[in-house]
């Protein structure tokens, strides 16, 4: 738990980073190309069909973070929170206090406009006694031509407002190649934290079979002393999604030198 508290501390707002879904983390943290009833967080531009999303993750611990998105008509919103589970607090002698349960907590809501994709997100923070809180915008695109489709999105443009610290902002651009027999590969690339995502998704009859990687290029916090590539900075993920009439149920799995990562959801479709 030391090491949630420590990426807490190191920037407001860095839980707004994370890509929610089990397509999107089963495809290597793939976003602005995903259409999984989370377009809210994903891509609002690529809005397909009228969808209903939970997922629930489970991380380290008792970490949990909770997604819920839906999708009408040209309209997306999303709910997203995350919970880090109970913390005993300690005074600086080293005497327990009480226990605090720190949690990040974000509401969106976004809209279609053509090609392009608008979303408004207010968000906020509590660790022990602090609070953080802000407001922030996402502009994305989607243009699909058939077999190839190409995205892009400048997201988290805002402010905190609770101690006026640096929110993550985050550029992408995404590229969905539809390859034979039923396959198709994504590739996505971030900046200005250089993170790279790409992915396979296979589809057979009402199963879909989802393999990814993601390289992160790891933060300099401390000093230029890190140099090269190294097999912590390389996630790998898997999952499966299966389509019973108007739902799909979805796994997916992350799995990092230190830590395995957990995805459940159920995707409702009521019409196309």
């Amino acid at each position: 738990m030391t090491l949630l508290i420590f990426l807490v501390s190191i920037s407001s707002a860095y839980f707004l980073r994370l890509s929610p879904g089990v397509m999107s983390q089963g495809l290597g943290s793939a976003s602005i190309m995903i259409n999984e009833g989370l377009s809210a967080f994903h891509n609002p531009a690529i809005i397909g069909s009228t969808q209903i999303n939970f997922t629930l993750s489970r991380w380290l611990s008792s970490t949990n973070h909770f997604s819920l998105g839906a999708t009408y008509k040209d309209n997306v919103i999303g709910i997203s929170y995350l919970n880090y589970g109970g913390i005993q607090g300690y005074d600086q002698f080293g005497v327990p206090t009480n226990e605090f349960t720190p949690y990040d907590i974000c509401v969106i809501f976004g809209r279609r406009i053509g090609l392009f994709g608008l979303s408004i997100k207010t968000f906020g923070e509590k660790v022990d006694t602090q609070s953080l809180y802000g407001v922030c915008l996402a502009i994305s695109s989607y243009i699909d031509f058939g077999n190839i489709a190409i995205g892009a999105k400048i997201d988290n443009l805002g402010k905190e407002f609770g101690e006026n610290t640096t929110i993550p902002f985050t550029s992408a651009l995404g590229l969905k190649l539809a390859l034979p027999r039923d396959i198709t590969f994504f590739i996505e690339s971030k900046m200005p934290h250089l993170e790279i995502n790409s992915g396979l998704l296979y589809k057979y009859h009402y199963v879909k079979l989802l393999v990814g990687t993601r390289y992160i290029k790891p933060e300099d916090l401390i000093s230029e002393t890190y140099q090269g590539f190294h097999i912590s900075d390389l996630n790998l993920s898997g999952g499966i999604i299966v389509l019973v009439e108007s739902y799909e149920i979805g796994y997916s799995f992350v799995y990092t030198e230190f830590s395995n990562a957990h995805q459940f959801s159920i995707t409702f479709t009521p019409y196309p």
